[in-house]
């Protein structure tokens, strides 16, 4: 545990120096890092919530089409991987 805390204590260390918040008053460093936190959360949250979609929007459009798709668009004109709008039913 004392291991666990020395380590952090060294990061944080070396977070300070990287970024010269070390030569700003504690207000200052507080205001800092909570705007580090915020960036931070909202990267994360962001990736949690879009980066799914869009991984698989791409795969999408990179793959080719099952064998079983292949024979059902021949008598299409083309395949398009781009999304298509969906109608929305007015009830």
């Amino acid at each position: 545990m004392e291991y666990i805390k020395n380590s952090l204590k060294r990061l944080y260390m070396h977070y300070e120096l990287v970024t010269c918040i070390y030569m700003f008053e504690p207000w200052e460093r507080k205001l800092i890092n909570g705007f580090v936190v915020l960036i931070l959360s909202l990267v994360i949250f962001s990736s949690c919530v879009y980066l799914p979609t869009y991984i698989d929007t791409f795969v999408q459009f990179l793959s080719p089409l099952p064998l079983e798709a292949k024979s059902a668009a021949s008598s299409q004109k083309s395949y398009s991987p781009v999304l298509q709008p969906q109608k929305m039913a007015l009830r």
